[in-house]
């Protein structure tokens, strides 16, 4: 089923998928659909069917006026064409980003061709069109079980998996620490990719999944882990700006050539920063730039170390 739901509370969308047995596509081409997550129709981020809906976790729902609603496989897919503009608010919401919702999604950021256009185009090949209507057609004549089919991995395929997961995992004890909170669900990706691709070409549903499919399954998710690194560094990059200015905003207000960290802290305390140590990488950057230098003083014995102080660059 194909569902737009841009205007579609949680609510609701729970009610479809225990009404098309648990199984539910999101397309939409703009990011209203976060505003929704965030809490447009409530009072509260209410993002419990998105996550369950990821990893088929069961879904129950208990209403004063309406029958219990009990969804125990749901499988809710969610197709999203939005600006960068709109993952840089939903990167702000702590809900969101703290409970992973933003690290279950795949990213696809293909470089923008406007300026290299042309109006006439190619047709696609016919062999290459019949081709995906044929499995089109296919995959949805499928009969669905009342019961979830498991997926098995051949033990080639588990090696092949095995083996990506011991370098995946070098990678995120290094550059991987950025984008952290998705690389840790990446192997988990990996193999749902393998999953479909096994779903698309098998002839059993008893066969296992084979190691030609896992290597397959791995390429692609090398591709979304390449353009997820370029849309957190993208949306992590405009924040970290936003950041900069609201703290070079208050400094200017002081009108003063040196405050202490714990100071410019208590300025800056709100929206961007809630602790002392989350303002550091903002100073960091700014020091890097040039508009201001941190000075450590020696610590004078025991006791409690003296606060940072912060000297700013007159030319700022």
């Amino acid at each position: 089923m194909r569902f737009f739901a841009d205007d579609c509370s949680s609510e609701a969308l729970t009610s479809l998928l225990a009404n098309n047995g648990g199984i539910l596509s999101a397309i939409s081409t703009e990011g209203g659909i976060f505003d929704i997550m965030a809490g447009r129709y409530s009072s509260k981020a209410n993002i419990d069917v998105w996550l369950k809906g990821h990893c088929g976790d069961a879904i129950y729902v208990d209403r004063m006026s309406r029958a219990a609603e009990c969804i125990p496989h749901p499988a809710l897919s969610a197709i999203l064409s939005i600006q960068p503009s709109a993952l840089n608010e939903i990167m702000e919401n702590a809900t969101m980003t703290g409970r992973g919702l933003i690290a279950r999604f795949l990213y696809a950021s293909p470089a923008s061709r406007i300026g290299t256009r042309t109006f006439r185009t190619p047709p696609v090949p016919e062999e290459v069109s019949e081709n995906y209507h044929r499995l089109i057609y296919r995959l949805m004549t499928l009969s669905v079980p009342k019961e979830a089919v498991p997926l098995r991995l051949s033990e080639a395929a588990a090696n092949v998996i095995a083996d990506h997961f011991t370098e995946h995992e070098k990678y995120l004890s290094g550059e991987g620490q950025v984008i952290s909170d998705w690389a840790s669900k990446y192997i988990g990706a990996v193999l749902r990719i393998a999953g479909l691709l096994h779903g698309a070409d098998m002839a059993s549903a008893l066969e296992e999944i084979s190691a030609q499919t896992m290597r397959r399954a791995i390429q692609i998710g090398q591709y979304f882990l390449a353009h997820s690194c370029y849309a957190y560094s993208m949306m992590g990059g405009d924040l970290n700006i936003r950041k900069a200015k609201f703290v070079l905003a208050k400094i200017a207000k002081t009108e003063k050539n040196e405050l202490k960290r714990s100071e410019l802290f208590q300025m800056c305390r709100g929206k961007f920063f809630k602790k002392t140590e989350e303002i550091c990488p903002t100073l960091e950057l700014l020091e890097e730039h040039g508009y201001l230098k941190q000075i450590t003083p020696e610590s004078q014995g025991v006791g409690r170390r003296p606060d940072v102080k912060i000297v700013v660059n007159p030319a700022a």
